[in-house]
C-alpha cells in the first residue's frame, strides 16, 4: 500500500472487441477501501480508443511504475466507466504535479512532461483488481504478486 503513496506514472493498456490493443497514459487514480477496487483517470481526449475498449470488453491493465527506482505492478481485471466527479480532477491535478515534479528532479525538462500528462476530458475506469504482477526489471519481473520464489516472497 505505500508504494501508492509513492509518485507514480501510469500506463493503462486495453483491446477493443476484434483484440485491436490501445495503451495510454493515467493520470490520476484513487483505490478504494475494499482494496480491490482502483478508479484510474485517462484523458479521453489523448486516448479515446481508452475507453472504446473498455466499454466494449470491460477488461484493462494499469501498470504503475515510480520513475525514480522503476518499481513496477501491473493490476489487470473486469473494468466499467463511471462519471467523473470533482474529487476525480482533483486526484488528476495532485498526481500530475506529483509526476511532474518526480520526473523534474530526475532531470527530464518540465516543457517536455506537460504533454505527456493532461486531464482534458478527463474519465474514470473503474478497475476490478483480478490479478497484480510485478513489473520491476529484474528476477521477479512477470510473476503473480505473492508468489513465493524460493525462500523469498514478493
Amino acid at each position: 500500500m505505500d508504494f501508492f503513496n509513492r509518485p507514480l506514472m501510469c500506463i493503462i493498456a486495453v483491446a477493443d472487441e476484434t483484440g485491436r490493443p490501445s495503451a495510454g497514459r493515467g493520470v490520476g487514480f484513487h483505490l478504494l477501501e475494499d482494496r480491490e477496487t482502483i478508479d484510474v483517470i485517462f484523458s479521453a481526449w489523448q486516448w479515446p480508443r481508452l475507453e472504446i475498449g473498455i466499454r466494449q470488453t470491460g477488461r484493462i491493465a494499469a501498470t504503475f511504475v515510480t520513475p525514480a527506482d522503476y518499481v513496477s505492478f501491473q493490476l489487470k481485471g473486469s473494468a466499467g466507466m463511471r462519471e467523473i466527479q470533482s474529487s476525480d480532477l482533483d486526484r488528476a491535478d495532485h498526481f500530475i504535479a506529483a509526476a511532474t515534479n518526480e520526473l523534474e528532479s530526475l532531470g527530464v525538462p518540465r516543457r517536455l512532461i506537460a504533454p505527456w500528462l493532461t486531464a482534458r476530458e478527463a474519465r474514470v475506469a473503474r478497475l476490478v483488481i483480478s490479478e497484480i504482477y510485478v513489473q520491476t526489471p529484474g528476477p521477479l519481473a512477470g510473476m503473480l504478486a505473492g508468489t513465493h520464489v524460493g525462500a523469498r516472497s514478493q
